[in-house]
C-alpha cells in the first residue's frame, strides 16, 4: 500500500556569536575617549562581579521573581507599599530564570545517540477508533424579493433595481469514525542534525510532532441540499426591448421608401424650415431650409411612407411622478412605437359624445415619424409551434412594465413583487414575473483516510554555535517572562538574555537605534520603538577591573556609528558607587500577605547612561539604567528612564519629566524590584555554551503557539529588562 505524509514539523535554531567589543573597522566609527578609571587605583569598596551579579558557575540554577512596574505604575507608585496600600494586592510580576540543567549540549558525534527513537508502549494504540466529522456547505445564492423602478436616476438612466435578499446557504455536519494505529516514540531531537559545533536543547518540556500517514484513496461524502428559490421568471419582461414599432401586435416588414431628398442615404423625416419659436408649424420668422418634396408648402417632407397600424392608439402609459395630471419629460413611460419620445392619444371624431374613443369612430392613424425596417423578433416555441415574438433581449432591466388588464386604464408597475401577473395590450397574460422554483444542490466532500499516526516527542532546540573544537564554557542563556493586561485580555511576554565574560560582563544583543517619526522604512523595524541591526553583537553591560566592581569606577565613551539608516553620535557613561537598597523581598508565608521589606547593605549601584543623537536631524534619545547589585543575591532592583527630543510615536508629544541637576528631563519606563530568589548548585552543569567565537548567526525557530515554543527573537534589552516604548502609550 502507498502512503503520503500529510504533516511534518521540524524545529531548529542556529546561532553565531561575534565577539565585538567595538564596532567593526568598516562601520566608520570614530571613538572619543573621556574619563576612564579602569587603569587607576581606587580606594573605595570593591567586589567580584560573580558575587554581585550572578555566579553562573557556582550557583547555576537561579529562579527569581520581581515586581515589575510599567511606565504608568512607575509614575504613580514610587514603592511597593504605595501600590499595595491602594489595591491590597501585589503589582504585576516578572519571572527570571536560568535553566542550564535543562540544556543538553550535543556535537555531531552524538547524532546517533540523540536522534535514536524509542518506542513508548503506554502511548501507542493499535486499531484506535477516532470519531470525526466533516462539514459540507451548499452553494450560495440570493432570492429576488422585488423589482423597484429607480425614479431617483436621470430619466435616460432609470431602470428596475433588483432587490435581493441576503446570501442564502445551508450546511450539514456528517459524522464518521476512522480506525488507524497510533505509534509514539521519543528522542532527544529529531533530524536534521548539525554539521559542526554545539547544539543546545531545552529538556524542561517535551514538544510533540505528529506524522500522519494517509491512504491513497480518500473518503467521499455526498449530500443533497433542497431549496426554494425566488427568481426572475423566464419571460424576463424587464429586459425586453420592444420591436413592434407600429404597435399592432403582429410582425410587419419595412416601410416603403419614397425618395432620399437630401441624398444622405437615410430615409427619414425632414424639416423644411428652422422652427424659431418651436411651435411645431411653419410661420413668420421661421427660416426656410428647402422645399424637399417640391409640393410648394413649407412644412415637413417624408422620405418614406410613415404607415399607421389601422388601430386607434391611446396615449402611451406613463407614471405621473410629480402628480400634475400631465406628462412631463422626467416621467417614465412605455415607448410603444420605438421613437424614443412620449406620444399622446391619436385624434378621433367623438361621434357618440362619450368623451372616449369608441370602436368604429374615425381617427387619425398616425405613424411614428421614423423609418421602420423589418421588425426584429425572437423565436419562441409553444407546444411545438414557432412564434415570432416582437422583442429582443437587452442587457438592462429598463423596460417599464404596464398591466393592460383594464385597457382603458393601463397600470404602470413601478414595483413588481412575488407572484405579480400582468396582461399586455394585446391580451397576452404573463404570470409570476417573480417566481418560486425548487432546486437541489448536490455537493461532495473528500476527507483524508488516515492509515496511521506517528507521534514523536523531542526536546526544543535552543541554539547552535558554529565552530570546531568547542567545549561548554562562558556563554549563559537566561530568560525573563511577564504578562500585561489590556482590555481584559492577558498577553504573555518573554525574552532571552545571553551573558558572557570575555573581560567585562558582556551581553549579546541586537544593537538598537532610536528612530523618530518620519524615518520609518518598515513598521516591523520600529515595532518596539527602535530599529535593530541584523547581526548579534557583544556589548559591555558592566565594566570591571580584573573582574571587580569598584566604588568610584567611571568609564565614558563616545563615537560615531555609521549605519545603513543614519549616522549616530553615541555617548555612553558607566558609573559604580557603593550603596544600599530596600526592596520587598522579605519572607512571607503566602502571597495573600503584604511583602516584607529587606535592606541590602552590601550593594553596588551601577548607572549606565546612553545618549544617541541622529546626525543631521539632531534628534536625541537618552536612556539611563540604574541597577542595584547585592552580594550573593544578584540584581535586586533596576530602573530605566528615557528622554527624547522627538517622541517615538507622537511628534507633538514632548512630555518628559522635570529637569534634573544636569537639566535633563527623564521619564520612567520600567522598574523591577526583587520579590524572591532561589539559587541551587547543580555541580557546574550550567556551563554549557562555548568560548567566544568569531560569528554568531541567529535563525528563527518559529513562533507558533500551537506547538508551545518560544523563539529567540529580536528585542531591545539591557540586563534582564526589556525596553519597549509601546508601553508609554498604555
Amino acid at each position: 500500500m502507498k502512503y503520503k505524509i500529510l504533516f511534518l514539523l521540524l524545529i531548529g535554531i542556529s546561532l553565531h556569536f561575534p565577539g565585538c567589543e567595538k564596532p567593526p573597522e568598516d562601520s566608520a566609527v570614530e571613538t572619543i575617549e573621556f574619563e576612564n578609571t579602569l587603569g587607576t587605583s581606587l580606594s573605595g569598596d570593591q567586589g567580584s562581579i560573580d558575587d554581585y551579579f550572578y555566579n553562573f558557575g557556582e550557583s547555576p540554577d537561579i529562579q527569581a521573581e520581581f515586581f515589575r512596574y510599567n511606565p504608568n505604575l512607575m509614575k504613580n507608585y514610587d514603592s511597593y507599599s504605595a501600590y499595595y496600600g491602594l489595591f491590597g494586592e501585589d503589582p504585576p510580576t516578572m519571572d527570571y530564570r536560568t535553566f542550564p540543567q535543562h540544556l543538553v549540549a550535543m556535537t555531531p558525534a552524538d547524532e546517533a545517540e540523540f536522534t535514536e527513537r524509542h518506542y513508548i508502549d503506554s502511548l501507542s494504540v493499535q486499531d484506535s477508533i477516532v470519531f470525526d466529522s466533516v462539514e459540507i456547505n451548499s452553494s450560495k445564492f440570493k432570492n429576488l424579493e422585488a423589482l423597484e423602478w429607480n425614479l431617483e436616476a436621470e430619466p435616460s438612466l432609470q431602470r428596475y433595481k433588483l432587490v435581493n435578499s441576503d446570501w442564502v446557504s445551508a450546511d450539514t455536519l456528517l459524522f464518521f469514525s476512522d480506525t488507524f494505529n497510533v505509534n509514539a516514540y521519543w528522542a532527544v531531537i529529531d533530524t536534521p542534525f548539525i554539521d559542526e559545533g554545539l547544539m543546545f536543547v531545552d529538556s524542561s518540556e517535551w514538544n510533540d510532532t505528529n506524522y500522519v500517514f494517509l491512504a491513497d484513496d480518500r473518503i467521499r461524502f455526498l449530500t443533497t441540499f433542497e431549496f426554494t428559490k425566488k427568481q426572475l421568471s423566464s419571460d424576463s419582461l424587464v429586459f425586453r426591448i420592444n420591436t413592434d414599432c407600429n404597435d399592432n401586435g403582429q410582425w410587419d416588414g419595412a416601410e416603403s421608401p419614397i425618395e432620399d431628398y437630401n441624398g444622405d442615404g437615410v430615409y427619414e423625416l425632414l424639416y423644411e424650415y428652422d422652427d424659431q419659436n418651436n411651435n411645431g408649424v411653419y410661420d413668420a420668422g421661421d427660416a426656410i431650409i428647402q422645399d424637399y418634396n417640391g409640393d410648394g408648402t413649407i412644412s415637413v417632407a417624408y422620405e418614406f411612407v410613415d404607415a399607421g397600424n389601422n388601430v386607434w392608439d391611446p396615449e402611451e402609459p406613463y407614471y405621473d411622478a410629480d402628480d400634475n395630471g400631465q406628462y412631463d419629460l422626467n416621467d417614465p413611460y412605455q415607448d410603444r412605437n420605438c421613437n424614443e419620445k412620449w406620444d399622446g392619444a391619436e385624434e378621433y371624431a367623438d361621434a357618440d359624445g362619450s368623451g372616449s374613443y369608441t370602436e368604429g369612430e374615425e381617427f387619425t392613424d398616425r405613424g411614428n415619424d421614423i423609418f421602420d425596417s423589418d421588425e426584429e423578433f425572437t423565436l419562441n416555441y409553444v407546444s411545438g409551434d414557432t412564434i415570432k415574438s416582437l422583442y429582443i433581449i437587452g442587457e438592462k432591466p429598463d423596460n417599464l412594465i404596464v398591466d393592460w388588464i383594464d385597457s382603458d386604464n393601463p397600470e404602470v408597475m413601478l414595483e413588481v413583487g412575488l407572484g405579480d401577473d400582468i396582461t399586455d395590450r394585446w391580451g397576452t397574460a404573463y404570470t409570476d414575473l417573480i417566481e418560486e422554483v425548487d432546486f437541489t444542490d448536490l455537493k461532495q466532500q473528500y476527507v483524508d483516510d488516515i492509515d496511521s499516526l506517528v507521534t514523536l516527542y523531542t526536546r526544543e532546540k535552543v541554539g547552535h554555535i558554529s565552530g570546531s573544537n568547542l567545549s561548554p564554557d562562558d556563554y549563559h542563556i537566561t530568560k525573563s517572562e511577564w504578562t500585561r493586561t489590556s482590555g481584559g485580555e492577558i498577553e504573555r511576554f518573554y525574552n532571552y538574555h545571553i551573558f558572557h565574560e570575555p573581560k567585562h560582563l558582556n551581553q549579546v544583543v541586537y544593537p538598537a537605534y532610536f528612530l523618530p517619526v518620519g524615518f520609518y522604512f518598515n513598521p516591523n523595524d520600529i515595532q518596539d520603538g527602535f530599529w535593530h541591526k541584523s547581526q548579534l553583537e557583544s556589548e559591555v553591560l558592566y565594566f570591571t577591573s580584573d573582574g571587580l566592581l569598584r566604588d568610584g569606577e567611571r568609564v565614558d565613551t563616545a563615537y560615531y556609528d555609521t549605519t545603513a539608516i543614519a549616522v549616530y553620535f553615541i555617548e555612553k557613561s558607566f558609573t559604580v558607587e557603593s550603596s544600599s537598597v530596600t526592596v520587598p523581598a522579605g519572607y512571607r508565608s503566602s502571597d495573600s500577605e503584604s511583602a516584607v521589606d529587606t535592606t541590602f547593605a552590601d550593594c553596588f549601584k551601577v548607572t549606565n547612561k546612553t545618549t544617541m543623537t541622529m546626525v543631521g536631524s539632531g534628534v536625541d534619545y537618552g536612556q539611563k539604567t540604574e541597577s542595584w547589585l547585592a552580594k550573593g543575591s544578584g540584581l535586586v532592583k533596576s530602573e530605566i528612564h528615557i528622554r527624547w527630543t522627538e517622541h517615538p510615536y507622537d511628534p507633538d508629544n514632548t512630555s518628559n519629566g522635570p529637569p534634573d541637576e544636569n537639566n535633563e528631563a527623564w521619564v520612567g519606563l520600567n522598574r523591577i524590584e526583587l520579590k524572591s530568589l532561589e539559587m541551587t548548585d547543580n555541580g557546574n552543569v550550567f556551563r554549557i555554551l562555548t568560548q567566544p567565537v568569531q560569528i554568531i548567526e541567529l535563525k528563527d525557530i518559529g513562533n507558533n503557539a500551537e506547538f508551545n515554543f518560544d523563539p529567540f527573537r529580536v528585542s531591545t534589552q539591557t540586563g534582564i529588562q526589556t525596553i519597549d516604548l509601546r508601553e508609554m502609550s498604555e
